[in-house]
């Protein structure tokens, strides 16, 4: 709170002002405002999501834990399989939109510029910068 009260102070508490203020300086790396979370980040290379943390399958326990295991592990691995398929052969149908953006800050602008053609000059300040 006593850094929230400081970054609201020096910017006269104008929140839109220090919160932009802050964006701008923490580009690219965390905020103080948001700690990392306590998880290992997790991020799949194929569409370049990030997920907060891995989930771990429970290891089985006994004899009944086991046998099930052992008996559901062709169909898990039958189903990821196909799954994995169908998603490697989806991609070249509907290839993933994020892998064509090559100027973040001019699609910003393209957007607040196409925004203020069709509902006029009167909204929101919009954030122009990058998408980290």
């Amino acid at each position: 709170m006593e850094q929230c009260r400081l970054a609201l102070e020096q910017h006269n508490w104008n929140m839109e002002a220090a919160v932009q203020d802050r964006l701008n300086e923490q580009e690219g790396v965390p905020s103080v405002f948001n700690p990392p979370p306590a998880r290992p980040l997790q991020v799949n290379t194929a569409d370049h999501r990030i997920y907060s943390y891995v989930v771990s399958r429970p290891q089985p326990r006994g004899l009944l834990g086991w046998g099930y295991y052992l008996i559901m592990l062709p169909f898990r691995f039958t189903y990821y399989t196909i799954l994995d398929i169908f998603r490697f052969a989806l991609r070249f149908i509907r290839p993933d939109p994020r892998s064509r953006v090559t100027d973040p800050v001019g699609d910003i602008v393209s957007f607040m510029h196409s925004f203020e053609e069709k509902y006029g000059r009167a909204h929101p300040v919009f954030y122009q910068g990058t998408y980290s």
